[in-house]
C-alpha cells in the first residue's frame, strides 16, 4: 500500500493532466464519473428487481409508494394506497408524509408504471448523488485525482447501498439534494441553493430539522460576516438574508405539514401512538419524537438508559457509518453539525431499524459525511498529506464495502439478500397468475407489492398494528374481506399474517381453499370446487428444532442425521420427552413419519397431535412392545384430517415409561393429495 502511495505522489501531475484530457466534450474525470454512476445504477436496478421477484419486498413501503403513484396516474385518486387505511382512513399518503416530491417522480414512473420502474429510478438518483459531489470536490480541492476518489468511495459506500436495498422511499433523493445545496452554498449561488433546500423539504416533512441545522452551519461558517452585517446593520447581506431564509423556512415547514395533515388527512385517534411510532422510544419515555430533546435535558437516567439500550449495536451502527471514510469525518466536525437531529432521534431510540444501515434512514445524513470528509482533506496543507489521507480512505471504504455491503460476497454467507429465486418463490409466482389482473385481494406484507397496481388490493394488518388495537384490526379484516374475492397468504414467509388470517377465516364460510403450494394458500370467494395442489405443505423437525424436556443429543451413526434425540427410562419417569414448535397447518389430509428406534415392554409412551397451544388434541398414538420393531430404525406413521386452519399445531411425545429406551431421528409431516 505504502508503495503504490509512493509512485500515485510521484506521478500526481501525470495524472492530473490525463484525468483533465477532453473526451466526448467533457473532462475523462467527469467521463469515469458519468460511467461509474451508470454501473452503480446497472448493477443495484438488477440486485433490487431480483430480490423484488423474490418476494423481498414489502408493502411497507414499496408497496405503498407503487400504489399511490398508480391510483394517482390512472384514476386520478390523489396518492391513494389501502395499506394505512387503519391509520390514514382517507387513503392519502400525505397524511402519513408530507412528501409533495411524488408529484415530481409521477412523470418518470408513468413512464412504465409497474414497481420496478421505482426501483430503477431510485438506484439512479441514488448514484446521481455522485455528480454534485464531484463538482464540489472539483470546486474545493481543485483535483480531480480527489474528486474521482470521492465518487469511487461514495458508490462504494455500505449506507447507500443499505438505502437503495429496501424497498423505495423518497429519502433516496436527499444524498442528491443535500450534495447539491452544500455545492451552491459553497458557491454562495443563494438561488440554486434554495432550490435545492426546497426539494428537500418537498421529500419528507422531518427533512426541516436537517435544513435547521444546515442554517446553523452557515451561520458557524460565515460567523464573521454576520458579525460584521450586524455591526452595520447591513441587513440586505446575501449571506445574512440567505442564512436567516434557510432558519426560518425550517421553522414554518414542520407545523405547516402537520396542519395540512391535521385538517385534510387527519389520523384515526385508535392508532396515534403507532402513526407517532411512540413505542420507538420508550425506554426514553418520549411519546412524541417532538419531544425527545426535552426529555433528554429533563430525565437525564432515562436518556442515559436509552442511549445504552442495544449499545453495541448503535456502535457498531456509528463505525460504518464513519468508517469508510476513515473517520476523516471528524477532522472537519462542524460540517457534521446537520445529522445531529438525526443522530439524537436514532441513538435515543429503543427501535433497532433507526441504527443499522439497511433501511432508508442513513440518507438523511450521507451527504453530510461525505462533505465532512471532503474538508478534513483540504484542510492538510500538503498534497502529500492529501494523497495519504486520499489513499486511507479508499482502503477503509474497501474494507467496509466487502464486510457490509449487502451486495458483498462475505455479508452474504449470513445475510440472505434476496437474490436467489427459489421453488418456494417460483410456486408464488404461479399461484398469483390464477388472480385475474383487476379482482380484488388481501394478501400479506411481502406479496402485497406484487398486486399493487390496483386499487382493491389490500395488505393484511402488520404485528405492530395487531399489538396496538388487536379488535380494530380484527374489524378492518372482517370489513375488507367483505369486499374482496381473493386471500393470498405465505405461512412460510409470514406466520404471524398466517396465524391471524387462519383464525379469522376459521370462523368464516365464504373463502375456500382455490389453490395451494408449499404452505402458500390462495382462497377464493364461494369457491366450490376442488382445490389445485401445486405442491404439498411439508414440515420437517430434528434435534435441531425440537424443544427437549427430557432426555438428550446424541449421536447415532446410523441415522439419517448424526445428532438424534434420546431418551433414557431408566432415569425416571417423565410426563415429556420432546415438543415440535407451534406450526400452521391449513386444511388437508396429513401422515406424519416418525422416525425413531424403540425398546422396552409395555406400555411405553404416547405420541400426541394438537392445536391450540396444546389444549386441543387432535389424535393421539399409544406405543407399546407389541408395535414396536425394538432396537432397530424404523419410520411410524399417524395419519389425519382437518377441515380447519389448525393454529399452533404441535407434536409431542408424552407418559414416558421408565422401562422405555426412545433415539429419534426426524419427523415429518407432509400433506396428502
Amino acid at each position: 500500500m505504502t508503495y503504490l502511495v509512493g509512485k500515485l505522489i510521484k506521478n500526481v501531475e501525470r495524472i492530473e493532466r490525463i484525468l483533465a484530457c477532453r473526451i466526448f466534450w467533457m473532462d475523462l474525470s467527469a467521463l469515469i464519473t458519468a460511467l461509474m454512476v451508470c454501473l452503480y445504477t446497472i448493477s443495484f436496478s438488477c440486485f433490487t428487481i431480483l430480490k423484488h421477484n423474490s418476494f423481498r419486498t414489502y408493502a411497507w413501503d414499496l408497496g405503498i409508494f407503487n400504489q399511490a403513484l398508480w391510483s394517482t396516474m390512472k384514476y386520478g385518486k390523489l396518492f391513494y394506497n389501502t395499506p394505512e387505511l387503519l391509520v390514514n382512513p382517507s387513503g392519502n399518503f400525505l397524511g402519513i408524509h408530507f412528501s409533495p416530491i411524488l408529484f415530481i417522480i409521477l412523470p418518470l414512473y408513468a413512464i412504465h408504471p409497474v414497481p420496478e420502474t421505482l426501483l430503477i429510478l431510485q438506484s439512479f438518483i441514488l448514484a446521481l448523488g455522485a455528480t454534485p459531489l464531484y463538482k464540489l470536490s472539483i470546486h474545493v480541492l481543485k483535483s480531480r485525482i480527489a474528486s474521482v476518489t470521492f465518487v469511487f468511495v461514495y458508490l462504494l459506500y455500505p449506507p447507500l447501498h443499505g438505502v437503495n436495498w429496501f424497498d423505495f422511499h423518497v429519502q433516496a433523493f436527499l444524498p442528491l439534494f443535500f450534495l447539491s445545496s452544500m455545492y451552491f452554498l459553497e458557491k454562495q449561488n443563494w438561488k440554486n441553493y434554495f432550490v435545492f433546500i426546497m426539494l428537500s423539504l418537498l421529500c419528507e416533512e422531518h427533512t426541516a430539522f436537517v435544513v435547521a441545522f444546515i442554517g446553523l452551519l452557515i451561520v458557524l461558517r460565515y460567523r464573521k460576516q454576520l458579525i460584521e452585517t450586524l455591526k452595520t446593520k447591513n441587513y440586505k447581506s446575501k449571506v445574512f438574508v440567505s442564512t436567516i431564509a434557510t432558519i426560518l423556512l425550517a421553522i414554518i415547514w414542520y407545523p405547516m405539514t402537520s396542519w395540512v395533515r391535521n385538517i385534510f388527512f387527519p389520523i384515526n385517534p385508535s392508532f396515534l401512538s403507532a402513526f407517532k411510532a411512540s413505542a420507538n422510544w420508550s425506554v426514553l419515555g418520549a411519546s412524541d419524537p417532538i419531544h425527545i430533546p426535552l426529555y433528554i435535558i429533563l430525565h437525564p437516567q432515562r436518556a442515559i438508559s436509552a442511549l445504552q439500550y442495544e449499545f453495541l449495536v448503535k456502535i457498531g451502527y456509528l463505525l460504518i457509518i464513519f468508517g469508510p471514510l476513515a473517520f476523516f469525518s471528524f477532522y472537519k466536525a462542524e460540517y457534521l453539525l446537520p445529522t445531529l437531529p438525526w443522530f439524537v432521534y436514532s441513538l435515543f431510540s429503543n427501535y433497532q431499524s433507526y441504527y443499522v444501515i439497511y433501511v432508508q434512514y442513513p440518507a438523511y445524513i450521507i451527504a453530510f459525511i461525505f462533505i465532512s470528509a471532503l474538508y478534513s482533506v483540504h484542510a492538510l496543507p500538503s498534497s502529500h498529506g492529501k494523497i495519504r489521507r486520499l489513499a486511507m480512505i479508499v482502503l477503509f471504504s474497501l474494507i467496509a464495502y466487502f464486510f457490509a455491503s449487502p451486495t458483498s460476497f462475505i455479508v452474504s454467507q449470513y445475510y440472505d439478500a434476496g437474490l436467489r429465486v427459489t421453488q418456494h418463490e417460483l410456486f408464488i409466482h404461479e399461484i398469483l397468475s390464477c388472480v385475474p389482473c383487476d379482482a380484488s385481494i388481501m394478501t400479506q406484507n411481502n406479496i402485497f407489492a406484487h398486486v399493487s397496481n390496483r386499487l382493491n388490493a389490500y395488505a393484511i394488518p402488520i404485528e405492530a398494528l395487531w399489538q396496538q388495537n388487536e379488535p380494530e384490526c380484527e374489524r378492518f379484516v372482517n370489513i375488507t374481506l367483505n369486499s374482496v374475492d381473493y386471500v393470498l397468504i405465505d405461512i412460510k414467509t409470514d406466520y404471524y399474517a398466517s396465524a391471524k388470517m387462519f383464525s379469522i377465516l376459521n370462523r368464516r364460510t365464504d373463502f375456500k381453499v382455490l389453490a395451494s403450494a408449499d404452505g402458500i394458500i390462495l382462497f377464493k370467494r364461494n369457491f366450490d370446487g376442488k382445490a389445485l395442489t401445486l405442491a404439498p405443505y411439508k414440515l420437517t423437525y430434528s434435534y435441531n428444532n425440537l424443544n427437549v424436556y427430557a432426555g438428550e443429543i446424541t449421536i447415532d451413526p446410523n441415522a439419517t442425521n448424526l445428532n438424534v434425540l434420546h431418551f433414557n427410562g431408566s432415569m425416571g419417569y417423565s410426563p415429556l420427552f420432546f415438543s415440535s414448535p407451534r406450526s400452521l397447518l391449513p386444511p388437508g389430509n396429513y401422515t406424519v413419519y416418525l422416525k425413531m428406534k424403540i425398546n422396552g415392554t409395555g406400555e411405553l409412551f404416547r405420541i400426541e397431535l394438537c392445536c391450540n397451544k396444546g389444549q386441543n388434541v387432535l389424535i393421539t398414538k399409544q406405543f407399546s412392545h407389541v408395535d414396536v420393531v425394538c432396537n432397530s430404525w424404523k419410520t411410524y406413521t399417524i395419519s389425519f384430517s382437518t377441515t380447519q386452519f389448525l393454529i399452533d399445531f404441535e407434536i409431542r411425545a408424552v407418559n414416558m415409561a421408565k422401562n422405555v429406551e426412545v433415539y429419534l431421528d426426524s419427523i415429518k409431516v407432509i400433506q396428502s393429495p
